[in-house]
């Protein structure tokens, strides 16, 4: 099942917006990369988050670990009848072709989708990526540290953690955050600002 929702509760948002970022999370149902159970989107525009959209995904043969169900709480009875990856990327690329992408520790979500998309032999989207933890590590130096608990709590962010939906909402904030402490107009300043730059998928 998947749910789109807008910030305002007026129905989907349009992604094709100025400044726009997709901030996104996985959970994934065991070790292995391209076993992603779950994808969270929070989608940023004209300097907010516009739309948030989730969905339960069945990983190959619907297989768990029981150290990821208990991290998530995502059982198999909940993704057995739910859409593989490859059912749902018709979904879920108008989101990511020619987007700029936001996920908070970036080289495991950007490895599950790389994984996932070579799993199903589907193209990767040619889509611009960076780290909102890198964000934070450097918009907020004195943290103990910059997992995402840590930096939403010093920023004021509503987190229930592992819940796709929600990490991926915080990445926004995070994000949105960081533009704020930084005094800039975009994301894309406080990216530029804090030395980081855009990867390829």
């Amino acid at each position: 099942m998947s749910q789109t929702r807008n910030e305002s509760g007026a129905g989907p948002a349009s992604v094709d917006l100025g400044d726009t970022w997709i901030a996104i999370d996985f959970e994934t149902a065991t070790s292995e990369r391209d076993s992603a159970c779950s994808l969270g989107m929070a989608v940023i525009a004209e300097g907010t988050v516009v739309s948030t959209a989730d969905w339960l995904i069945r990983p190959p043969g619907n297989r768990y670990d029981h150290r990821n169900i208990e991290v998530h709480g995502i059982t198999p009875s909940r993704t057995e009848d739910a859409p593989t990856y490859a059912e749902l990327f018709s979904a879920i690329e108008p989101f990511l072709r020619g987007r700029r992408v936001l996920a908070h520790w970036a080289s495991f979500d950007i490895s599950v989708l790389r994984a996932l998309h070579s799993h199903y032999r589907i193209p990767l989207p040619e889509t611009l990526y960076t780290c909102s933890c890198q964000m934070a590590r450097r918009a907020f130096p004195q943290l103990r540290n910059h997992q995402l608990p840590t930096v939403c709590d010093h920023c004021g962010i509503v987190l229930q953690h592992h819940d796709a939906a929600s990490d991926a909402l915080a990445c926004a904030h995070v994000a949105l955050s960081c533009r704020d402490a930084l005094g800039v107009a975009t994301v894309q300043d406080a990216v530029d600002r804090l030395g980081l730059r855009l990867s390829s998928l």
